[in-house]
């Protein structure tokens, strides 16, 4: 075999090894492509992967529910409920409120009854604890307790806010940012423990404050009128405090681990003119009340406090002035509040009656 032709074979071979060897990859490329990374593969077959880009939820729409009503929130998923309690932040010349107990004992202490005498009358209030309860049972069908709102507009703060704004006058006529709801909240729960309540959610003071007891007593006769059974008349308030620079305070204790507004109870007296010369029954009532406040939720109550007005309470001697919390405590702290106040009095209805 001459030189020439033996390498004309070998370039055959060659060529013929080359082919085959190309051949090949083209056939193993689904199985490369199978065996690599998608990413890979994407990058071999010339198709462009999707890019991953974070979904991102949309804030959630404001949830309005009732301000007693606990299965409203319940059924709000978790980070819904806890974005929905965070307070706004304050604005710059908003002030902050000052909380402090007004008990006049401490949690460790055992609790005394108190009295706050804006009256020139000699009083021992330890001593109504051995009167007779004047408060006869009642013999009529219906219901036991009537709630009333002489000062309905008297607001709290939005829950979970500790400022208010210079101008702010905390009065509303939205009912559920006011004393109203406090009064929902003590009539659901006695009525919760079997104790029948009429609650009128009236403002009386909407139109008028100057004539708002007179309003209410128009009221409080008609109700006793048409409700014979009726023995207690409760008008729920809240106390406005102010520090000597005109700070506004909010009464503030824990009972059974929660953070609660305080309770105070009002007695009026004849001392400025009034016609009512039993009010030492109402306040046999109150005093009969606070023992039961101290009993079973101590730093409640605040002093009961004795004034020179009557405050229509000469209409039944189971009329009290029941103020829950101050101008500076939110609506939560006072609906809590009134359930406490609630059923410390139940107690006491079911134990006199």
């Amino acid at each position: 075999m001459t030189p020439e032709r033996k390498r004309k074979m070998l370039k055959g071979a060659a060529l013929a090894v080359a082919v085959l060897v190309t051949a090949g990859c083209f056939m193993a490329v689904p199985w490369i492509g199978r065996a690599l990374p998608a990413s890979f593969g994407a990058f071999l077959t010339m198709t462009p992967l999707q890019p991953t880009i974070p979904v991102l939820r949309p804030e959630p729409e404001p949830h309005e529910s009732p301000l007693w009503s606990e299965s409203s929130e319940e059924s709000l998923p978790e980070e819904e409920s806890e974005e929905e309690s965070l307070p706004p932040p304050p604005p710059e010349d908003a002030i902050t409120v000052l909380a402090g107990s007004y008990c006049w004992y401490e949690a460790h202490e055992t609790p005394t009854l108190d009295l706050m005498n804006k009256t020139n009358y000699k009083v021992d209030v330890g001593s109504f604890l051995e009167k007779d309860f004047p408060i006869t049972p009642s013999t009529e069908e219906g219901p036991l307790v009537l709630i009333v709102h002489t000062h309905g507009t008297e607001a709290y703060l939005p829950r979970g806010v500790d400022y208010y704004l210079p101008e702010e006058d905390f009065r509303s006529e939205d009912p559920r940012e006011t004393v109203v709801a406090v009064g929902n909240a003590i009539a659901e729960t006695l009525e919760s423990l079997g104790i029948g309540v009429v609650h009128d959610p009236t403002m009386h003071d909407a139109e008028s404050f100057n004539y708002a007891y007179v309003h209410s007593a128009a009221a409080v006769e008609t109700y006793l009128e048409a409700y014979p059974s009726i023995r207690y008349v409760l008008d729920v308030h809240r106390d406005s405090i102010f520090d000597g620079n005109g700070v506004c305070g909010k009464t503030l204790t824990a009972v059974d681990g929660k953070e609660t507004a305080q309770v105070m109870l009002v007695v009026g007296t004849d001392e400025s003119g009034s016609a009512h010369p039993a009010w030492r029954k109402n306040l046999t009532v109150a005093a009969y009340l606070e023992e039961r406040l101290n009993r079973f939720y101590p730093t409640l109550a605040r002093p009961v406090n004795l004034r020179e007005h009557g405050f229509n309470q000469w209409l039944s001697p189971g009329s009290l002035i029941v103020e829950v919390g101050s101008c500076g405590n939110t609506v939560e702290e006072a609906l809590t509040a009134g359930e406490f106040f609630a059923r410390a009095f139940a107690v006491l209805v079911k134990e006199t009656g």
